[in-house]
This record gives structure tokens, sequence and C-alpha cells, in this order.
């Protein structure tokens, strides 16, 4: 059966049984159209990187509307006859680029770039839809379902609200050229696409799709499918909370049923269809506000706003989300929570002709599977006499599911607080409790204004509110005191000034963010030019458009195959038996391999290369951890490999009693699998001191949550294989792939473009995927293509190492440190490998200050049952410099001192950072903004500020060995350059390129960068650590000093004026090299340090533990920046991913199995576009070269990531003011990473009795 779509205005006519029913939009546009602008990553609509853009007539109005969408979600079935739009639709290098792509380019908004096109594509949507009218608030609040983990975001958030009608920014872009590069298809012309309509397809698995117009159609679709597994297609963006069950055969898709995306609004009750978007819903609150007792729908739409994210609102459907909730009673379901406070009837249909009203709570109770939800009426409630609120907390600003949410409708006289009546509803408490019932009861005829009332109030909800203690849920002290404390915050916002202390007032509203902004500042030598000159990243254009290309781009022949990793599950266990031969018999199974089908070692890492003990590729014996690949499905599609994994199983003996050891804390409790790996300094001529305390800071691990995959495709090619691999170490892959094959290293050959972001977790940990997918490759002769999904990723790959350090001081009464003993302890994971304590943590523990003699430190690496951790940004440094700079402020703390005093008190008078400190401090109007702050404390009960200074000394440190091969072409005198170096978003070919121009004396427009390969980059030393850019500038710069003493005797033959081409020309005649290879090699270059300091200022509300980062100020130092603009987002975009570290990024396990249960977007939070900073500032020292770096500049990659640990000190400051307002005696809190919301609420001291108003 032929379907047609429109994609970027080519017309593809498709036989969809060609096709699984259940294909993505995602799949079709990049396996089978090859458009491979649209990425994807998390497959679960929370990363962005697969968004594009859809348009189609709405089937009420008829008119042509557009949105975006995650292609990862949306089903092609779904889209027949529409019209789809990716990043190379919109602008390319042959139509010309749209204004979005090069305005997000000019503002520096692609690092890596991989996440750049769905940051387009949504814009594109957002101004499609709003039809070019949108403000600066809108733009900025409709990117929570982008997530980017290079930029910090500010870049990018610059160059959209450029595009605002309001906005200030002069965008240099004629606005007729935005609107030239709008749809061409204005209006209501649509698509011109004849062909009759689809109505029932039946494909050969004896799946069906069902393409109803009517009830009456929809009721005699659901009898065909009987009592099989089916589903009602709307937008399917409950795949991305609970992936679909593989049993469902029967689609029926419900888009084109006029009835049910209807609406109606009269004087009593507004009608919604049920199959109405999320989005659609939203602009119907709009408009139902401005009617008499619908003003509450004002509200309703602040809480859709906080669901989810703009492209899963645009495709997500009412009916969809309340029958999530239906299958799924442990889902914290927004629409259920509000409605359900709303009472709010639904019309719901078993056949055609015979509607039923009921309840929301009858409906979930409701056996039946194909009852229909048609409708959903709202009554009016006038604003003189309801009171209407709801609550969403979450553990970042957008894009999450709820700790706790919460509706509230009180029928009450406000002048005097009368109860009428009321109905409480809470999410996220147990599944089986959604209302107050006794506390609705208890309020009616009662003031709630009276103290006495609220005392009663909060101790029955204290009483009855008992939530379960589920992981990866928060935990049941939290959420409990969460939930009172939302009922206490609609109190204060409803009493009246005169009965309510006027400190505990403002905790009546919740945390407003404004507009966010920042400041670059920076300064430039032209004599210098094209080095330190700001100028705009080589490929930014490319990534923004969607050209660039990465290991998943990389087109293979039609008969490629797919990898998938089978997981073990009993750790500690011997396996005995894999037993693959179910899986084997599904349909699209190609092969399975396991440890015994490995011709040469079972290894993805060498102990040639430093760091490194062997690690199995397939687990052969004991199992180390949770998850650890024993196997590898290959299949002919990505979806048949992964549910192919399911029906391996597993025999084990030796399994354990005792469960897992997960933790620093589980391990040391019983002093088990301990190793030493640091001598202990003695500590000598300790002087009594004044003050003694210790403490205890623990940091956790991190994912790295690089937005690209990793990735490996394997392509047998001649006598060798061809990878394309997302590796930062070609040289260490290439080595590991050759081992396990038992095949010559030259018979592995690498190309290596650029990557998706690195962090260090493809270092090694990408080794492992690459070895299976070369093992299937070179074993089944055919192309292999092996993506991991992200819960691959994160259950099998080392994270951060975590660390915890027991510490103790003794210090005068001014600070000043008289002896020190730290410590500490760093989770390795399952091996030791690419342990950081010796060379990175111990001297990162020094930081800036005088600690000699009287230091004493101890690193001990932990083994544990958890995969073998990894590098991540700043690995050890992050550890070291935390720890001390935490112990800074503990000494702050006991001796009653600014943290400031503190430090200087303890920093060399001849360290750098002794100048930069005081200027620091009266640059950013410290002592006056502190100030403020207690003032501000004092007056605010529930809410506080808090202000974290933290410094840091960074080591830089030089190794291994880079190469570089710079040609030049003789027909234009074009430039070349190939280096051993990987691009993955921190510039490095941008500062290659514009090295190579400054020394040979040309236009930078001369110069480009190639692939990286295993030829010209042979033997090449990881791209990690900060230092890749400098070391291939070295070599680059003397590859082109070789090159200008070749064309120096021909320059010096022709004429003064003669032009580089024409001294080219002339040197190619005479026969001159126009190639030269040279290398930067260990030694050529000293090791520095680099200084950095950051204000950071927070504001926290204590009865959510939400918080906003009011501003951020950064000085760093970086020598004379080979590139300002590059280098300010390297800093953002480090100390950005350091917020996330100490603030929103938690991994749960099972502590009985040791799985990993926060393993996807759905329940990892990095950062998002409003967790950043609000103003955020950022200063390169000006005026002091680096006579040890290379043309005097720094490293920037790395270092400010350290610098985030001063978002906790903030918190510290800010919860010494709650716990002192609560009564406690004043102790140092404990804090660490991450530091989340409910760290924040149970750290704050109060008890649910101590809501009261006054």
């Amino acid at each position: 059966m032929k379907a047609n779509f429109i994609i970027n205005e080519v017309d593809y006519c498709v036989n969809l049984l060609n096709f699984p029913a259940d294909i993505t939009l995602n799949t079709f546009i990049r396996e089978h159209a090859q458009l491979t602008a649209t990425k994807y990553m998390c497959l679960e609509g929370g990363c962005g990187a697969c968004i594009c853009v859809i348009r189609g007539k709405h089937p009420v109005t008829g008119k042509l509307r557009t949105w975006a969408a995650n292609s990862c979600l949306t089903l092609l079935n779904s889209l027949v006859n529409m019209e789809i739009t990716t990043s190379e639709g919109i602008g390319n290098k042959r139509i010309g680029y749209h204004p979005i792509q090069k305005m997000l380019a000019k503002l520096d908004g692609s690092q890596c770039g991989f996440c750049s096109p769905g940051f387009v594509m949504n814009m594109y949507g957002l101004l499609e839809a709003k039809e070019g009218k949108v403000t600066t608030e809108e733009v900025e609040n409709s990117f929570g379902g982008n997530l980017c983990r290079c930029t910090g975001y500010r870049p990018i958030l610059e160059a959209m609200k450029s595009f605002a009608a309001d906005n200030t920014y002069d965008m240099l872009l004629d606005i007729e050229e935005l609107n030239g590069k709008s749809c061409k298809k204005a209006g209501n012309k649509c698509p011109a696409l004849q062909q009759k309509p689809l109505s029932r397809l039946i494909y050969e698995d004896e799946s069906q799709w069902f393409w109803p117009k009517t009830f009456e159609e929809l009721f005699d679709d659901l009898s065909k499918v009987r009592d099989n597994e089916f589903m009602f297609v709307g937008g399917n963006t409950a795949h991305g909370v609970y992936r679909r069950n593989e049993n469902i055969k029967s689609f029926i898709d419900i888009n084109a049923i006029r009835e049910l995306k209807t609406y109606h609004i009269d004087n009593e009750h507004l009608t919604l269809g049920a199959n109405l978007s999320l989005t659609e819903t939203m602009h119907i609150f709009k408009e139902a506000a401005q009617r008499p007792g619908f003003e509450y729908c004002e509200q309703l739409w602040k809480h859709f706003d906080l669901i989810a994210n703009v492209p899963v609102r645009n495709n997500g459907t009412l009916a969809g989300n309340i029958s999530t909730k239906k299958a799924y009673m442990e889902f914290t379901s927004d629409v259920f929570i509000i409605f359900e406070t709303l009472n709010v009837q639904l019309i719901c249909y078993e056949c055609a002709n015979k509607p039923q009203v009921m309840g929301l709570l009858e409906y979930l109770k409701l056996p039946s599977k194909k009852l229909l939800i048609a409708t959903f009426s709202l009554q009016s409630f006038p604003k003189e006499r309801y009171i209407f609120q709801s609550y969403k907390i979450l553990p970042r600003a957008q894009n999450s599911h709820a700790y706790v949410n919460a509706g509230f409708l009180l029928e009450m006289e406000l002048e005097t607080g009368l109860v009428h009546s009321a109905r409480i509803c809470y999410g996220g408490i147990r599944p089986d409790f959604v209302h107050a019932t006794t506390v609705e009861a208890m309020v009616i005829g009662q003031n709630l204004f009276d103290r006495e009332t609220l005392a009663k109030i909060f101790h029955e909800l204290s009483i009855i509110i008992q939530p379960n203690d589920v992981l990866p849920n928060a935990s049941p002290e939290y959420r409990k005191k969460l939930a009172c404390g939302l009922f206490y915050k609609l109190i204060l916002n409803l009493v009246p000034a005169e009965l309510v202390k006027p400190e505990y007032k403002s905790g009546g509203e919740l945390l407003v963010r404004p507009i966010s902004s920042g400041s670059q500042t920076y300064e430039i030598k032209k004599k210098n030019f094209p080095v330190n000159q700001p100028v705009e990243k080589l490929e930014a254009i490319i990534q923004c458009a969607g050209e660039a290309t990465y290991m998943n781009d990389t087109l293979t022949t039609n008969n490629s195959l797919y990898c998938a990793f089978v997981g073990a599950t009993r750790v500690g266990a011997k396996i005995v038996n894999i037993d693959a031969k179910e899986a084997l018999k599904m349909l699209g199974v190609v092969a399975f391999f396991s440890a015994q089908d490995i011709p040469g070692r079972n290894t993805f890492v060498n102990e040639r290369f430093q760091w490194f003990i062997p690690e199995e590729i397939f687990c052969s014996d004991i199992v180390q951890f949770y998850n650890q690949p024993l196997g590898l499905i290959v299949a002919i599609t990505h979806d048949i490999a992964h549910r192919a994994t399911t029906r391996v199983r597993v025999t084990y003996t030796n399994i354990q009693n005792q469960p897992p050891k997960l933790s620093l804390k589980q391990i040391l409790s019983d002093n088990h699998k301990i190793e030493t790996n640091v001598e202990t300094k003695t500590i000598s001529n300790i002087k009594a001191g004044t003050i003694t305390a210790k403490g205890i800071f623990e940091m956790g691990s991190q994912y790295h949550f690089t937005m690209e995959p990793q990735t490996t495709i394997a392509i047998p090619f001649e006598e060798r294989l061809q990878i394309s691999s997302s590796t930062q170490w070609m040289d260490h892959t290439q080595c590991v792939i050759a081992e396990m094959l038992n095949i010559k290293v030259n018979s592995v050959q690498f190309v290596v473009r650029r990557l998706g972001g690195g962090y260090g977790a493809k270092i090694s940990r990408c080794n492992q995927v690459a070895c299976a997918a070369a093992l299937a490759a070179y074993k089944l002769n055919r192309p292999v293509r092996f993506v991991q999904t992200i819960e691959s990723m994160m259950n099998c790959n080392g994270k951060r190492w975590a660390c915890l350090s027991d510490y103790e001081f003794h210090a005068s009464l001014n600070g000043k440190i008289l002896s020190l003993r730290n410590n500490f302890y760093e989770d390795a994971g399952c091996s030791l490998n690419e342990n950081p304590i010796n060379l990175l943590t111990n001297i990162s523990t020094l930081n800036c200050y005088e600690l000699t003699s009287n230091y004493q430190y101890n690193g001990q690496a932990v083994v544990t049952d958890a995969p073998s951790a990894t590098w991540c940004r700043a690995p050890g440094s992050t550890e070291g410099i935390a720890m001390t700079e935490n112990i800074m402020e503990h000494i702050a703390f006991e001796t009653k001192l600014d943290a400031v005093s503190v430090r200087l008190a303890n920093i060399n008078p001849t360290n750098k950072m002794a100048q930069l400190l005081p200027r620091f401090i009266k640059s950013i109007e410290y002592h006056t903004r502190k100030a403020e702050i207690d003032d501000f404390n004092k007056r605010n009960r529930w809410v506080k500020c808090g202000l974290g200074i933290s410094v840091m000394q960074f080591n830089l440190i030089f190794f291994g060995q880079f190469s570089a091969t710079v040609s030049i072409y003789h027909c234009d005198g074009t430039v070349t350059i190939s280096h051993a170096g990987i691009e993955m978003g921190q510039g490095i070919n941008t500062k290659v390129a514009q090295v190579a121009a400054y020394i040979l004396g040309i236009p930078l427009e001369l110069v480009n960068i190639e692939a990286t390969n295993t030829v010209n980059g042979a033997n090449a030393m990881s791209t990690l650590s900060s230092f890749g850019s400098e070391s291939l500038c070295y070599a680059v710069r003397k590859s082109c000093n070789v090159l200008n003493d070749r064309l120096k005797p021909v320059k010096d033959s022709l004429a003064k004026n003669s032009t580089w081409q024409q001294i080219v020309a002339t040197a190619w005649q005479r026969s001159i090299n126009l190639i030269a290879s040279e290398n930067y090699k260990q030694g050529d270059m000293q090791n520095y340090y680099i200084y950095g300091l950051a204000c950071t200022e927070m504001k926290v509300d204590l009865l959510t533990g939400n918080h906003l980062i009011k501003r951020v100020d950064i000085l760093e130092d970086t020598g004379e920046s080979l590139n300002p603009r590059i280098d300010v987002g390297q800093i953002e975009g480090a100390f950005v991913m350091g917020l996330g570290y100490w603030l929103t990024e938690k991994l749960v396990y099972n502590r009985q199995t040791g799985e990993l249960l926060t393993n996807r977007t759905w329940n990892y939070k990095p950062p998002g576009a409003k967790d950043i900073p609000i103003d955020f500032r950022i200063e390169l020292l000006q005026s002091i070269p680096n006579e040890n770096g290379f043309m005097r500049s720094k490293a920037t990659g790395e270092p400010a990531f350290c610098l985030a640990v001063s978002s906790i000190f903030a918190l510290q400051h800010a919860l010494q003011s709650a716990r002192d307002d609560a009564g406690h005696r004043k102790e140092y809190i404990r804090l660490g990473a991450p530091t989340t919301p409910e760290d924040i609420v149970l750290a704050a001291g109060h008890e649910v009795d101590m809501f009261t108003l006054n």
C-alpha cells in the first residue's frame, strides 16, 4: 500500500508494507531518505537531537498548521499526506543558509554541533507556528526539550532570542531574509498529494494499522482487533516514559477524527476533545481564561507549561496522558492531578453511540482497554468564590516529572478565611493516594488562617501522607515535607498581610526566573591576527545546518547490520552457559557472539597504554557489575537487535547472597577491597591550634552525557576493516581491535571526522563498542553499525570517579591552617584503570594554598561492583580542588570569618592567586553583595539567598605525542591540514587553522582541516585533559615553519609584491615539496598552572528545594587566548556541566541487584537551558601572557568545571540562615555532589509543625 510524504519539498511515495508498522519518522529520515541532519540520542523525546518540523491540515478547521516534533517518537504511518522539514530543508550550502542557522553559528551557539540542528528546528517550528511573532520570554521558555552538554546554553539562547519581536540584539540580518526562508506554502495551501485515503493495512507479521475518520469507523476497527494488544495512536509520546509493549500489533490512528479534536466553551463548561494536543489545549486555556468563571485556566496554562517540553506537548494528547496514568498508576501525571482537583468529567465510549459520563478516578478503575475517552468537561469556578492553585516541583527547571505535584481547589471567603468546600490532591506520594480526604473534610466550615486550624491541618497531613519508598524516587521524608510545604505555600499566598509575619510572606510564591543574559570580557591583539582573533568556529555553520557529519552519519550499503549488547544480571556470579537459541529464531536476527567467538584477546584496553589493565569485551566468567556485556546480538535493524537481547538466557552458578557493593560508604563500612595508591606524608612540627574540626565531604559520580552516543561503523574493505568510531584515542582503539581479531594493526584503519562531545567518555569506554562492531563485521563480512542506546551506555560504561574525603584540621583564629589531614577515597568501579589519584588528584588538593609539612594526605582507590570508572571532564582536579575548597569553607565557618579571608590567610604571598583574589572580590562587589544577602535573609524566613566563592590553581600537564601534516595546493595556494587530534567541540580545528594562517602569512579562508585518520595520525596520544589544541598547534607551527623555510628561496627570488599563489606555483614548478609533517612530543612545552575564580549567587525556596542561580562571575587566566570566543564558550560549558555535577545529576542504583535505575533522560537530569545562571559574566584575565604555553596561551576546556563547586558554598550560606531560623545549633552542613532539591529541604532544618503564620 503506497503512502505519500513530502520531506524538504521532495515527494516520497512509500510502500508502508516494506517497513515495520511502528517505524519512526527518525528511522525513515535517516536510514531510508538518508537525511542525516536529524540526529538521535535518547530515543525518548528527552534530548531534542531528533527534532524536525511537521506541517499538515487540522482535521477540524482544515487550516494548515506547523509544529515541531520529536522524530524519534513520531510514528511514520501517522504522517501520511503531511510535510516534514529537516534542517537540510530550511538551509544548506546549495540554497543558502537559514537566518537561524547563521545566527546560531555567529553567536557561538555550536561547539560539538551534534545538538545544533535540533535547536535550529525547534526554533524554526516555534517561528512557523507563531507566524514569526514571539517574545524573548517565549523563546527562552521553549528549549526545555533540547539538551546541550557543550555550550552552557547562554550563546544558544542569545541567538534564538535575537528573533524575538522584543529583542534588543542587533541581528545584522534583513528581516525579509527570515521571511523569505519561511515555508513557501503559506495560508491553506496544502501539499498537493493526490492519493486515496488509507483505511487499513495488514502486515506480513500480522500487524495492523488503521486510519479511522469517524467514531463509527473507529469502533469498527476496534472490533477487528479482537482481544489482541492494540494502541490508539495520538502522539506516541508515552513511549518516551514507558517503552511500548512489543506485543502490540494493532495501531489505530485517531488523529483524523474531528470529534476528538474539537473544543467548546459556554458560561458553565469548557469541553475539550480528548485528542487535543497539550499545546492546543494551552492555547484554549489562554482563550478561556478571559471568560468569567474560567480565570483559573491561566494557572492551568502555567502548569501545562511544566509538562515535558515543547515538541512533546505539540504531539502528546490529553487522553494519551490519562491513558498512561491508567496503565501505570505510579505515573505522576500532571493532567490527571489538576483535572482531578477540578473534578473534571470524562465522556467515554465503548461503542459509537453510547456515551458514558464518569470521573477520572472511576475511569482509572475500569478494566476495559477499549474504553475511548472522547471529551473532558471542565466546569466554571467563579474567582469570587473559588481559589485554584497547582504545583509541580521538579529536580530541574524544565522537562522533568515531578517529585510531587499537587492541586488545591478551595471554595472560600478570602476576607474571613472560611472554607465551604475543598479538593486537595497530590501526585508522587503513592499510586493509591490522590485526595487528602480527611483534610478536605476537616477544613469545611473552618477559618483557614486560624492558628489552631492550621496546626490540625498539618498534623493530619503528616499522618495521612505516607509516601512509598521506591527507587529512584526521592526519599519519603522529602516528599512528605514537600507535600505539606506546598499546602503551606498556598496558605501563605492567600493569607492577608496583616495576619502573617512579613518575613513569612515571600514563601507563598514560587521562584520566578527572569530572562537570562551574559557578558564576556577579553582583550585582543590585532598584530597577532588571525591568532588571538575572536573568529567564528570553522565548522559552526555546517554544524548548525546539519551538514557536519558524525560517526552515525556514515552511509553504508543496504546490507548493513545493527548491534546490541546482552547484559549479565547476577553480580558476583559465574556464567556457566549462554543460550541464544530463542533470540536467533527471531525474524531479522543474524547472529549472536560471545567471548568464545573472539579469535584473539578478549579485552578492550591494552596494557602497553599507560593507565590500563585488561577488561573483558564480553564477560566470560565472574560477573563484575550489573549489565556487564556478555554477548552481542546482530540483526537487520536496530529495534530487532534490542528486542532480541531479552530472549538470550543465561545460566549462573555461585550466585551471591549478599547485595553488591555499590558505593564508597558500603565498602568503607567493612574495609573491603581497598587498594592504596599513594604514600602518606608525615606531618611534622604541628602547632597547637585554637580551632579543631573534622568533616566528611562526599562527591558522587557523574555520567558524561555526550550528545553523540558511543558509535562505531565497521566496514570490511578489501583486506582490512575501515572503522569510523567515536573515539578520543584512535591509536588505542585501533590496537585493541587488531589484537581482538588477531590481525595486523595496519589492517584496521580509522577515520574520525569529529565527535559529538567527549569529556573523557570516549578515551577508552568507546573501545568496547568498537571491538564488538569490528568482531561482527569481521565474522559476517558485512558492514556493521553499533550505536549504543542511552540505557546501555549508562548501564555499561564507566563514569566519573566518585570521591569521599574524611578530613580534620587545626587552624588559628585568623583561619591559617596549622595542620590538616585528608584521607580521601575514590571509587574505581570494578578495575583500577584510569586511576587519577597519583597523576591528578594529589597535586590538585594543594590548589593555590601554602600546604607543605603541615598537610597529610592519603588517597586510596576503592574497587566496587560497578562499571570501571573513567576520566570525566577535569578528572582528579575537580575532586582535589573541591576537597580543599570545602575545607576552607569549613574553617571559615568554625572561625566565624569570611571565606575569602580564610583563603587569603592560606595563599602563599608569591602565588598569583594572592593578587587575583583581592582584585576579583573588589570587581564583583563581593562584600557589598554579601551584606545585602545577609539583610535579605534576616527579612525572609522561607526564601534565602547565598553567595559562594571558589578559586583554583589547575595543573596543566603535557604528555604523549601528536603529528600534523600541512599540504599546500599549487593550483590556488589553498592549504589543508590533517592532524592527529580529535575535534569534539573544543575548537581544535579552528585554532590549528588560525595558527597555520598566521605562520604562513595567508588569509584564514585559505585553510581547511581534513578528518583525522590512522595514517597521518598514527601513534598519537588521546585528545584529552585540555592540552590537545596547544599540542596540535605546536605540531602545525613546526610543519608550517618547515614549509616557510622551503619557500623562502622562492620568495626571495621573486618580486617583493608577489602573491602567495605566485610563490606557491613557482615552488611547485621547481619541484619543491609542499607537504610537511611534524609532531609535538613530550617535553616540547612545559607544564603550567591555570588560575581561575568564581562567585555564585543563588536564591533558594526552602519549602521546595528549588533554586535560581542569580549570578555567576568567572575570572579565568587564559594567557593570550588563541581564540577568545572559543575559550569563553569552553569556560561557560565546563562551568555549567559542573553545575550539573553539584546540583542535579544523581545516579541511583537498586541496592539489591546493582542495577542503575537512573539510566535515561527520564530520570537523569543534566542542566537545561533554564538551569544556567541568570546573569553569567565571564572575564578572561587581561595582559598576562603565559610564557610556558603555546604562543603565550592557556588551555580552557576543563578548568572552569572545578569552579562550579562555588554553587554548594552559596547553598551553605543560604542554609545556615535557614537553620538559624529553625533554631538549630550552629554546625557545618555536609553538602556534596549532587546537592539536589531533596538535600536542600532536608538540610534546611524545618519541620511541618513550623508551618505557621506568626
